[in-house]
């Protein structure tokens, strides 16, 4: 991109917050499954408020790749944008903030910070994640993310599934893990859940 990212102190806490009072607020009234819709509306509604939008169009940025749930642009320099359309966050959005924050926690080599909304290619609402571009020589190897996940304090469970007593890393394959140029590992995109 060619400016700079605008500073949103603590985006993330706050439309974290807003889907937790809308979970509260629908109670009894309305299956699991209408949480995400709410949230999703309320969210909409916090971003028309404060102004939250962001319109790809006016940057100069390159598309890179397109996963189940974001679509991924580089701004030819530092840092990677991504367009979350919250779609592994299940039926809750909640889900989605406690996997970003707990990544910063445990990946704060490589952490992602919420600059705002969006829509993606396919109209869909989306949270627009920044997370730093990083250098790779190549992908780190099943091993390197084992002793890595383990001087963290995870156990494995399989070899792409790792958990601690309160949180569980899965998806550590790989092509989500790159071996630095400076020989640090990078865990990009992996998945995290509270363990149950």
């Amino acid at each position: 991109m060619d400016r700079a990212y605008p500073p949103i102190n603590n985006l993330l806490e706050q439309a974290a917050c807003i889907t937790g009072r809308s979970k509260e607020a629908a109670g009894e009234v309305e299956p699991t499954e209408g949480y995400k819709r709410r949230q999703i509306k309320e969210l909409i509604e916090f971003a028309n408020t404060n102004n939250l939008w962001i319109d790809l169009s006016h940057f100069n940025i390159t598309y890179m790749d397109k996963g189940g749930e974001n679509e991924v642009f580089h701004d030819g320099k530092s840092s990677v944008i991504k367009l979350n359309n919250f779609e592994y966050a299940g039926d809750d959005l909640e889900n989605f903030f406690i996997r970003i924050n707990a990544h910063n926690k445990f990946f704060s080599n490589v952490p992602y910070q919420m600059i705002g909304f969006s829509y993606n290619s396919r109209q869909e609402f989306s949270a627009v994640l920044i997370q730093p571009y990083i250098l790779a020589e190549r992908e780190a190897t099943e091993d390197e993310i084992a002793e890595y996940m383990e001087a963290l304090g995870f156990e494995m469970d399989y070899i792409d599934e790792f958990h601690n007593d309160q949180y569980e890393v899965f998806d550590a394959v790989p092509n989500n893990v790159l071996y630095g140029i400076d020989k640090d590992l990078y865990f990009i995109d992996t998945q995290i859940r509270v363990k149950k």
